[in-house]
């Protein structure tokens, strides 16, 4: 049984665990607000968390709640990464594939990438051409191009989120992954919005062959995603041991 109303998260709380702490049986974490004169400990629990922000707009509860559902599936396999690159110091292939699907979740989730689709659907020729990108993997676009057809705009987004994942799964499938190790003993961060996407002025795609990818993992470790097709790349991080973690000097 699903409840009616469900507290739904923008960045996953097992992931946010790795950057917090326990007290009490209540995890928490430390919050820096631009702008705020200090930091504040809020509960993993209610950060980034809202009611029922990512269900599809019809259906029966499990139909609705579909894309929350598989993004928990998706979660339940990062601690594993992250304790296989404490014990093994490498990145399996099985790692990768959840990695790729992890991002995806973390970017269909987050505000800044949601209020970008939000913009492009609102445009008839832009939403046209991301009809065409996001279709690129799959036999779905007839059916995009109805769905989206037979909605108002406003319910579009939470309708499509699903393929919208998918897409970005298969793009990510094609890049190459390697880890950071922390520099000396300043801990990674994260943000409301962990995913950095270095699209090197290359805007053409949601994620092109020219885009270098950031994600803390955890306090220890950075992931850095990039492309061999890429047409910059004269980045340093690109040469070093891929799957690996690799030692840092400085912060990035």
């Amino acid at each position: 049984m699903h409840p009616k109303n469900q507290n739904q998260h923008r960045v996953s709380q097992t992931y946010l665990k790795q950057f917090g702490y326990n007290h009490n049986d209540d995890w928490k974490v430390s919050v820096y607000r631009v702008g705020h004169p200090s930091t504040e400990n809020l509960s993993i629990s209610e950060f980034t968390a809202d009611f029922n922000i990512f269900d599809a707009p019809f259906g029966d509860m499990e139909f609705r709640r579909n894309f929350e559902i598989q993004c928990g599936k998706i979660e339940n396999f990062y601690p594993v990464i992250i304790s296989n690159l404490q014990n093994q110091k490498q990145l399996t292939s099985k790692n990768i594939e959840v990695l790729c699907h992890f991002i995806a979740s973390l970017l269909a989730r987050s505000i800044p990438f949601t209020d970008f689709i939000q913009m492009i659907l609102r445009n008839e020729q832009a939403c046209n051409r991301f009809i065409e990108e996001i279709s690129m993997f799959s036999e779905n676009k007839e059916v995009l191009q109805t769905t989206l057809n037979l909605l108002p705009v406003d319910l579009q987004l939470n309708t499509i989120l699903g393929s919208i994942t998918a897409h970005l799964v298969e793009v990510l499938r094609n890049f190459s992954f390697l880890v950071l190790e922390k520099p000396t003993d300043i801990a990674w961060m994260t943000t409301d919005n962990p995913v950095v996407l270095d699209k090197k002025e290359n805007f053409e795609w949601l994620i092109s062959p020219d885009t270098e990818i950031y994600l803390p993992l955890s306090g220890d470790f950075c992931l850095f995603g990039f492309h061999h097709g890429a047409n910059d790349k004269t980045n340093p991080i690109r040469n070093l041991r891929e799957n690996k973690i690799n030692k840092t000097r400085c912060a990035v």
